[in-house]
């Protein structure tokens, strides 16, 4: 028997908060407000005929006679769709973006789906109280507009802007096939694409190279090794074509070498990368790189006698470390503000057709002159972790020059490697073959 003496442990209901309700057309349109609501927003809801329980929506709006109006206009445009066959399902949009992140977001994904995924999370302000059913060109075209509000800059370029579009539809087909959406919506169409990317001529490299050496010998003792630093990447990002987010997170294990197929006295310096296409070995487009690489090796070499290093005290510098890093192992995120003074400097901050120079004009400028030395598009494609149609639409205007000679390419069979050195956590063959490599 039950000791009622005893207070029982049952968890009390909340009470209910007072509500604030109106109630038109015999209650198909209800409109209402939270007794605990801070603004006073009148919420909807709506009954159509037809349509299998209830469709809610926010109005966005205190006073009661704009709420209506919006309820009003909600309910014609639900009750036309009902009456065409549309199905209404009443999902909110911002529901579906956070079932598509939690579905995607992952360290270990693809470069590619990290971005999409960034993308859907600047989605979730934008179709706050917004539904699958409101979904349409329009609102699409209101979301990119949005997007150019929030961006740094007041404009989007229309490359980037059919980048938004690609990922959205990468959303929106993931919607259709997880029940959130019966049809796709059109997308609105992008003009003004521009059908170059800004990169260097043979002559502006020419004077970046120049620049870089009295840049670095005047540059004061306490940014003397960020503009070492900035030199060796900008080499090594201009004879690689790899992404920035890809240098970002190179480390020492990613880096060997493989012999020539055509000249077995010469190697080819590889680079494995985690990119927007998942991993891929690229090619560098000459021994050079070795001796960049080899040239940050020793500086950070010299980081094990510094007391307020990562690595001070170590016999080496740890296989597994971020190749550019400052002098306590933490990655560099971007040499942006550093390469644009460079730019400035050397009055290189646009080209010739007024476009903007970024870091990424160095991975331009490699496919570019990679095409004029004739490499095959196919194999350029691969090495860049691109498409051949990619490389024919921003580069299609080198093609004309002779092309021959194919990238040099990791040999098929079994090669010999720095395998040995790697399990040893030993990177002396960088140097070794720094010093070989005649160029």
């Amino acid at each position: 028997m039950e000791d009622v003496s005893k207070p029982l442990n049952r968890k009390l209901r909340a009470p209910k908060q007072n509500l604030n309700k109106r109630s038109f057309l015999d209650g198909a349109i209800y409109l209402y407000q939270r007794g605990g609501s801070k603004k006073g927003k009148w919420a909807i809801r709506l009954k159509v005929p037809n349509v299998k329980g209830y469709i809610f929506h926010s109005s966005g709006t205190s006073d009661e006679h704009e709420a209506f109006g919006v309820a009003k206009n909600l309910y014609n445009d639900a009750l036309v769709k009902s009456l065409s066959g549309v199905t209404l399902n009443g999902k909110r949009i911002s529901l579906g973006l956070k079932s598509y992140i939690d579905q995607f977001d992952s360290p270990s994904a693809a470069l590619s789906i990290r971005y999409k995924v960034q993308f859907a999370r600047r989605l979730l302000p934008i179709f706050d109280g917004k539904y699958f059913d409101d979904l349409d060109t329009a609102l699409i075209s209101k979301m990119i507009t949005e997007l150019t509000k929030r961006s740094k800059k007041p404009t989007l370029s229309a490359n980037t802007i059919k980048r938004n579009l690609n990922d959205f539809r990468h959303f929106l087909q993931w919607c259709l096939d997880n029940g959130y959406l019966t049809q796709i919506p059109r997308l609105p169409k992008v003009a003004g694409e521009q059908a170059r990317r800004p990169h260097f001529t043979r002559e502006e490299w020419k004077s970046i190279t120049t620049h870089l050496g009295t840049y670095v010998q005047e540059s004061p003792n306490s940014v003397k090794r960020d503009r070492r630093l900035l030199a060796l990447y900008i080499n090594i990002m201009r004879h690689t074509g790899i992404r920035v987010g890809e240098a970002r997170e190179l480390k020492w294990r990613d880096v060997r070498s493989v012999p020539s197929e055509d000249n077995p006295d010469t190697q080819n310096i590889v680079l494995s990368v985690k990119g927007k296409t998942g991993f891929r070995d690229v090619v560098c487009g000459t021994p050079k790189v070795i001796k960049y690489i080899d040239r940050i090796l020793k500086y950070r070499q010299k980081d094990t006698t510094d007391p307020e290093s990562d690595i001070y005290g170590q016999d080496s510098v740890p296989n597994n470390s971020f190749i550019f890093c400052n002098s306590k192992g933490r990655k560099i995120g971007s040499f942006k503000r550093s390469f644009n003074t460079l730019l400035r400097e050397l009055n290189l901050v646009k080209d010739t057709h007024g476009r903007n120079r970024t870091i990424y004009s160095l991975r331009h400028t490699y496919a570019t002159s990679r095409i004029e030395a004739g490499v095959d598009i196919y194999l350029l494609a691969n090495n860049m972790g691109t498409s051949v149609a990619m490389i024919e639409k921003f580069y299609g205007h080198s093609t004309n020059v002779a092309m021959a000679d194919e990238l040099a390419k990791p040999q098929k069979t079994t090669v010999k490697n720095q395998a040995n050195h790697i399990a040893q956590n030993d990177l002396s063959w960088i140097t070794e073959l720094s010093q070989k490599t005649g160029a």
